[in-house]
């Protein structure tokens, strides 16, 4: 792989990262055209990273508050209970509870499962499965109800629920935006709720797969200036992407995606066969 190349990957990690159209499958089909056909998972992770921090940055005020509150619970401070700051200290360390909850599910599912995830990224007709099963769960997304209206934070069962979506979405060709944002509305959230606990739940998922990759080393290492121009072209594309998302979870337009998962899932299906 040269620069090139990895600027053109990074690019399109980062327009298809936040996007309902899985950025794992699209990376595979990438790669698969481009003649990569030993494992990318290295370079997969570095650009992951670098749409990781474009989260950071778009929630930069939430990770902010969950910080503060769970510092403020650790060092045993209580404010009172006519205090304003109650509710938002039990929200923060609420929160940061419900991530670890719900990040259990690909943490098992990375660690029992590395040797099967790590084919499954060499298939083009994993994607292919795996993009018409997003574009159904998209459409899926049209009949959701806001039920829970009140809720400033997922309960345990819904955090339990979307992180198992997210490990689901380990295989590439489901989205894990798509699946974990569409299950929270299932579910009954609010679309910003939904949308903000989707990406919070993203980065100890990401983090975890690159401590997993550096540990155990990847299967191509492309070298580090290749890695920097994926990462930093994911990171500023990806930015961008994520906050033209964040407008149209607010809308409801999920399900406008689906023709686009089916059409480069059939386009999976002519390659692999």
């Amino acid at each position: 792989m040269n620069i090139q190349q990895a600027l053109s990957l990074g690019i399109l990690q980062g327009l298809t990262e936040f996007l309902p159209i899985s950025s794992s499958g699209h990376l595979v089909l990438a790669q698969h055209l481009l003649g990569f056909h030993e494992s990318q998972l290295f370079f997969d992770v570095a650009v992951h990273v670098g749409t990781l921090m474009a989260v950071f940055l778009v929630f930069r005020t939430d990770l902010h508050e969950i910080l503060k509150d769970c510092l403020t619970f650790l060092k045993g401070t209580r404010p009172s209970s006519t205090s304003s700051d109650t509710a938002a200290l039990g929200d923060g360390v609420k929160m940061f509870l419900l991530i670890l909850v719900g990040s259990v599910p690909a943490v098992l599912i990375g660690l029992l499962f590395r040797d099967v995830v790590e084919w499954l990224f060499t298939s083009p007709l994993v994607v292919g499965l795996g993009l018409w099963t997003t574009g159904l769960i998209l459409i899926w997304s049209r009949w959701s109800r806001e039920r829970f209206k009140d809720l400033r934070t997922p309960r345990v069962s819904q955090a339990l629920l979307v992180g198992l979506a997210q490990g689901a979405a380990i295989s590439p060709g489901l989205s894990r935006s798509g699946m974990t944002i569409t299950t929270g509305l299932l579910l009954g959230l609010r679309p910003q709720l939904a949308f903000r606990f989707s990406f919070l739940l993203s980065i100890p998922a990401i983090l975890g797969a690159l401590a997993l990759e550096v540990h155990q080393g990847g299967t191509a290492h492309p070298g580090w200036q290749v890695l920097a121009a994926g990462f930093f072209s994911a990171f500023l594309v990806g930015w961008a992407a994520l906050r033209a998302l964040q407008a149209l979870v607010g809308r409801g337009k999920l399900f406008y995606f689906a023709p686009y998962c089916f059409l480069v899932g059939t386009f999976a299906f002519i390659i692999a066969f």
